[in-house]
Order: C-alpha cells, then sequence, then structure tokens
C-alpha cells in the first residue's frame, strides 16, 4: 500500500470530510480524491459512505483506520531512527497549536529554527483546543504548544499578559478613560472564545476588574481585533507583545497603564518525551532560547499599519 495514500485516508477520516482535508492540509483535494480511489481499488472495499456533508467510515474504513495510523507511526519512526545516524538534524517537525496568534507568534519561532536547521521540514497544524488534545491529534504530532488556560502539562515557554489598546483617532473622539469605571462609557472590541465572549479580566495589585464591554464588534480572530482597534473602532484588550509594533508606530495605544490581565502561561508539550530525537531536542533549545531575555528576531514580523485611512486628511491637505 503507498504510504500517500495512507496518509491522505487518515486526514480526511480524522475530518470527516474531503474539502476540509484538502484545506487544512494545503493539498489538492483532487490528489486527495485519486488516492482515496487508488486505496479503494487496492483494497477492493469502499472506504467511506456519505451522510449529508459529511464522509463516515465503513466498516472496512474502521479497520483501515487503526491500522494505517500504526502504518505511518512506524514509517516515521523508522525515519527518524536513521536520520538520527547522520550528523544533519533532519526530518519532519509536526507541530499543533492553538492558532490565536499564528503569524506573530508560532511562525516567527519557527523561523528562527529553520534559520538554524534548514533541512527540518515543518508541519504547523492550528486546532481548537478540544481537538488539539485528542488522542488522535497526539499521535500525528511531535509537539504541542498551548495558550490553553486548562492545561497544566509540558514545559512553560513565555508568559505574557493582556491589557487595553485603542488608537488615537478614537480616544480623539471619546476620551481617555481614567479607570476601569469609566469603561462603560467606551466602545469595546470583543473577542469570541470557544467558550463564550472573553472578559477583559483586569487587575492592579489587589485590585481585580471583570468587565464585559458594549460592543457591535465581535470576532474570533485577535488579528481582526487589533485592525478594528487601528482603524478607531473602539478598544481592546489584547497581548502586550501583540500590539508592540502598532504601539512604537503610533498606531495604537496603551491605556490604564497600571491594569494588565494575570500572567498567562504558554506551553509546550512534546508527545513522546520517552522517545526524544534530535531534531526535537534541537527544536526545544531554539523555543528556549527564542524565550530568552536579550533574544533578537531577525526575521519578518507582522503588524497592522495604518497606510491609507480615508476617513483622514492627507498630508499637506486641509480637513
Amino acid at each position: 500500500m503507498n504510504t500517500e495514500a495512507l496518509a491522505s485516508f487518515v486526514k480526511i477520516a480524522e475530518l470527516r470530510s474531503l474539502s476540509a482535508a484538502a484545506k487544512l492540509y494545503g493539498l489538492p483535494k483532487s490528489s486527495l480524491s485519486l488516492r482515496i480511489k487508488q486505496l479503494e481499488a487496492d483494497l477492493n472495499v469502499e472506504l467511506f459512505e456519505r451522510a449529508g456533508r459529511n464522509l463516515l467510515l465503513t466498516e472496512a474504513g474502521q479497520t483501515l483506520l487503526a491500522h494505517a495510523r500504526q502504518i505511518l507511526h512506524s514509517c516515521d519512526a523508522a525515519r527518524a531512527a536513521v536520520t538520527e545516524l547522520s550528523d544533519d538534524v533532519a526530518g519532519t517537525l509536526r507541530i499543533g497549536a492553538t492558532g490565536e496568534f499564528g503569524t506573530a507568534f508560532y511562525a516567527q519561532m519557527l523561523i528562527a529554527f529553520r534559520r538554524l536547521y534548514p533541512n527540518v521540514n515543518i508541519e504547523l497544524t492550528f486546532f481548537s483546543p478540544n481537538v488539539l488534545y485528542s488522542s488522535e491529534s497526539l499521535d500525528m504530532l511531535d509537539a504541542v504548544i498551548s495558550w490553553d488556560d486548562d492545561e497544566t502539562d509540558g514545559e512553560t515557554l513565555s508568559t505574557a499578559t493582556f491589557a487595553l489598546f485603542a488608537s488615537q483617532s478614537y480616544l480623539e473622539r471619546t476620551g481617555r478613560p481614567a479607570g476601569p469605571a469609566d469603561l462603560v462609557h467606551h466602545q469595546g472590541i470583543v473577542y469570541r472564545t470557544p467558550r463564550g465572549l472573553q472578559h477583559w479580566r483586569l487587575q492592579n495589585g489587589a485590585q481585580q476588574e471583570s468587565i464585559l464591554p458594549r460592543s457591535n464588534l465581535i470576532a474570533n480572530d485577535y488579528w481582526t481585533i487589533k485592525y478594528f482597534a487601528v482603524a478607531g473602532e473602539g478598544i481592546a484588550y489584547l497581548p502586550h507583545f501583540f500590539a508592540d509594533i502598532e504601539c512604537e508606530r503610533g498606531h495604537l495605544v496603551p491605556l490604564l497603564p497600571d491594569w494588565a490581565s494575570a500572567t498567562r502561561r504558554v506551553s509546550i508539550r512534546v508527545t513522546r518525551p520517552h522517545a526524544p530525537s534530535r531534531k526535537m531536542a534541537a527544536f526545544m533549545d531554539v523555543c528556549r532560547r527564542y524565550f530568552s531575555p536579550g533574544f533578537i528576531f531577525a526575521g519578518p514580523r507582522y503588524y497592522v499599519e495604518a497606510i491609507h485611512d480615508p476617513n483622514q486628511p492627507e498630508e499637506g491637505t486641509r480637513p
């Protein structure tokens, strides 16, 4: 049996959709479909049956899925074992993560790693927290990075605090809040978590506040939240590191500097700690250095820049 066909079969079986598998893994839908047809022809069975928009495994498909995972795991183990005999750090590193800050956090860290170890292939896949820690996901990953507060396992990579930010144009229209009590008069841009709307949890010494502001802009993507804030639509609750560049360039202004969230932990969990590989050891070393004091990231960084706002007069013109 073709291992690429088996890998495609597992991807489709886990997502119950050929289209979803093609989108998530960046593979042509036609290629996935062809591999499944070849696999069914090779085994002379049907592996899926359609139920509405979902593809459900047949009895033969359920039987194959357990064996396919074992086969692919054995292939990866064999590849890793041979690679370990080489002086080079190489192979494929499969990282799973919750996707809150993909380009501003995970991508930068992985680029720092790639600059040192260009022979390592990277597969970064984002999952929701409930899927990320499922046994099926962990079986196909080398490590998991998470901002999920409920997870206590793994090594702490970094910590972060959230605070409030707004654009100068918004503050000119509404005034600057002097304390948490003033936020009732302001418009918020609210992040939707899988469990509901995110409260602004702020503390200043022993004082604590939990605020759900009035809002007509809600999104489940922090980049969108930040864009709306730069566009002057309201106050956003964001991690300090995520708003650094926008603040440096004057596109956002930090508010209530004495108030911030409790520290949130960012952790990494190695899925096979008792069988460490050379590439995993190298990755962990780079992760620790990346978050160590004084580390300077030499690579592209993403931020929201107010290049042109048609509501603002051009420089040199009268409003």
